[in-house]
C-alpha cells in the first residue's frame, strides 16, 4: 500500500527503516526537513546574536536524537561552534541537574534540544531554577515548542525561545486543493476552531496536495503499483513550496526548509506570536522581526 509521510527528520525516517540510498523503498515516500536543513537555519540564526559559540545540547536517546547527534553535530562544529554534549538521555527523565551543572560550568551561551515536549518543560523549568537560563543568549528548540499552548504553559520562561517552522502563514505558497494562501488557511482555522494556527496546518494540507497529484498522475487511484510509480518522479506545489521526488537526496525523499523563528509575547487572545527571524533555507519566506537574545 503506497504511503506518504512528513514532519520527521528524513534521516531518521529513511535510515530508521534501514533504507538503502541506492535502492530506496518500494512504496513509501516522505517529505520533510533533515539535519542539513537544521544546520543551515542554525548557522544563519545563531550568527544574528554575538555569543561565545559554545552550544549545550540535549539530544535524547531516540530515533530523532541519535540521527541529530550523528549528522547535525559535525555540521555545527564545521560551522565554528563548540558542542557541549553531556550524552544521550532517556525520554521521561525527571532530573536534569547533572546536565545543567555541566552547561553552567562550560559557560554555554547557546542551547539546542530535540526532546519530547514534557521533557523540555521539565528541563527548562529546572534550568531556570538552577540559574542556567541567565547565561543563555539563544535557546533553539526543536520538536518541543511547536504549539502555542506549550509556550503559554511555560509562562515567562517560554518567551523568546527560538525554533524553526516547517510551515508558517507567511510562507508565500498556496494550498492548491482550496486555493487558500497561508494567511487565509491560518485565519480560517482560527475562526472555525477558536485556537491559534499551528505548523501542522501546512504540512497536513501538503499531504492532500501530494496525494491528489499522485492519483492524477497514476491515472487510476486504485492501482497501487501505478500510484507508487507516479510518486517516484512526482512534482507538485504545496503550502510548503515545490516538492520534486526526482531530486533526492535519496530515493523516496524530498527535503523541505525549516526557517528560523522566535516566540514572542503577544497582547492578543492567544498570548504568543511566532515570528520569522531568518530565511537561509528559503529566501522567499519574509523575515518579520529581528532575533532577540533570550537573556541580554
Amino acid at each position: 500500500m503506497p504511503a506518504i509521510s512528513t514532519v520527521e527528520p528524513w534521516e531518521a525516517w529513511f535510515f530508521g527503516r534501514k533504507g538503502d540510498p541506492k535502492k530506496g523503498f518500494k512504496s513509501v515516500f516522505h517529505f520533510s526537513f533533515g539535519t542539513g536543513d537544521f544546520a543551515k537555519t542554525y548557522l544563519s540564526q545563531w550568527s544574528l546574536i554575538p555569543t561565545n559559540k559554545k552550544v549545550g545540547v540535549m539530544w535524547p536517546n531516540d530515533a530523532d536524537g541519535n540521527a541529530i547527534r550523528e549528522s547535525l553535530g559535525p555540521l555545527l562544529e564545521k560551522g565554528g561552534y563548540t558542542i557541549i554534549d553531556p550524552g544521550a538521555y532517556q525520554d521521561g527523565t525527571s532530573d536534569f541537574s547533572s546536565q545543567i551543572a555541566k552547561f553552567k560550568q562550560e559557560g554555554v551561551q547557546i542551547f539546542n534540544t530535540f526532546p519530547i515536549p514534557p521533557d523540555f518543560a521539565t528541563f527548562w523549568r529546572q534550568a531556570a531554577q538552577q540559574g542556567l537560563t541567565r547565561q543563555i543568549k539563544i535557546a533553539q528548540i526543536a520538536k518541543a515548542g511547536l504549539f502555542p499552548s506549550e509556550i503559554v504553559a511555560l509562562g515567562s520562561i517560554g518567551y523568546l525561545l527560538a525554533t524553526g517552522a516547517y510551515w508558517h502563514p507567511v510562507f508565500p505558497y498556496k494550498w492548491h486543493l482550496t486555493g487558500q494562501s497561508g494567511k487565509q488557511l491560518a485565519a480560517d482555522y482560527e475562526k472555525k476552531m477558536g485556537k491559534p494556527w499551528n505548523q501542522n496546518l501546512g504540512s497536513d494540507s501538503a499531504l492532500f496536495d501530494v496525494a491528489i497529484a499522485a492519483f492524477r498522475k497514476a491515472g487510476n487511484p486504485k492501482n497501487k503499483k501505478a500510484v507508487a510509480n507516479a510518486m517516484r518522479t512526482l512534482r507538485v506545489d504545496t503550502p510548503l513550496g515545490h516538492l520534486d521526488w526526482a531530486k533526492g537526496p535519496v530515493p523516496n525523499v524530498v527535503t523541505t526548509p525549516i526557517p528560523g523563528c522566535q516566540w514572542v509575547k503577544s497582547n492578543d487572545k492567544f498570548k504568543v506570536d511566532l515570528l520569522m527571524t531568518e530565511h537561509a533555507g528559503d529566501k522567499r519566506v519574509p523575515i518579520q522581526a529581528k532575533l532577540k537574545p533570550y537573556n541580554s
